[in-house]
């Protein structure tokens, strides 16, 4: 049992005001059918996705749900529970996004100061509350997809960057591209602008965050929260923000900064 509430409290509001975006946004959609862009994922199937994964995080706690431990399984179980979902309207599935986050906050709030660890996609345990850091990477990201295909507008809160990164930092080690990391010993130290420092340290490709202690950074990366958040998730090519000074790398092997993200298989 994880025994903090801490982050739960800091989290939630943040799930709570982008869940509302998005179900917002998905309502009003002008074209459910527009293609999100680098996907044949449309606008529809990109909320009907959100609907499926909210679930999980009421699930997991529980012992309930379907986990893979190789990332690659996960597209396969994306699509089946996108097909048990049916056929719904964009205001139907924004009712059940809401309606599942709902259920979820209620869930978690319920355990008091005894919150579950749970094994996440990838084979690494996470705390309950931290899982909602996953989560809300879920909604922002994909809220910028659907956003992005409709011409919308879709601010990205630096907050919310560092509360996911506190969320996905348990699960990374699962994430590794085990080609891309092969052999790889190197630290790097990932400065999020006006939040946090995460440490990731790979030993022989194997990935250990956020050990206590000193550390000695083979490369540093200051980063624009948003910036970083949407490299990592494919979503932008890195060289327009190292361009625009939104990624800075230094250090004793500052060239390792632009491969960071691809150590990772795709989240």
């Amino acid at each position: 049992m994880h025994t903090t509430t801490s982050y739960l409290m800091r989290v939630q509001p943040a799930i709570d005001e982008v869940g509302e975006r998005i179900a917002a946004l998905a309502a009003a959609a002008s074209d459910p059918q527009a293609r999100l862009a680098r996907s044949d994922w449309t606008v529809r199937k990109a909320t009907a996705h959100l609907v499926t994964v909210v679930p999980r995080y009421a699930d997991g706690p529980e012992g309930r749900g379907t986990w893979v431990a190789d990332r690659q399984q996960l597209a396969a179980l994306n699509e089946a529970q996108l097909a048990a979902l049916g056929t719904l309207s964009m205001e139907e599935l924004a009712g059940q996004l809401r309606q599942h986050l709902a259920a979820v906050r209620g869930q978690l709030q319920g355990y008091g100061g005894q919150l579950p660890t749970f094994w996440f996609h990838g084979g690494e345990p996470v705390a309950a509350d931290l899982a909602l850091g996953i989560l809300l990477a879920e909604l922002v990201v994909h809220g910028f997809d659907i956003a992005r295909a409709l011409a919308r507008p879709w601010p990205i809160d630096p907050y919310h960057v560092e509360l996911i990164f506190q969320g996905l930092d348990p699960i990374a080690p699962g994430w590794v591209n085990p080609a891309r990391a092969r052999g790889l010993t190197a630290t790097f130290c990932v400065h999020l602008r006006s939040a946090a420092t995460h440490v990731y340290a790979f030993r022989n490709g194997h990935l250990q965050v956020n050990l206590a202690g000193p550390h000695r950074a083979d490369v540093h990366i200051s980063a624009d929260p948003a910036a970083f958040l949407l490299v990592l998730y494919r979503r932008q090519p890195q060289w327009r923000h190292i361009a625009a000074g939104r990624l800075l790398a230094w250090g004793r092997r500052p060239w390792l900064a632009p491969t960071l993200a691809g150590r990772f298989q795709q989240p």
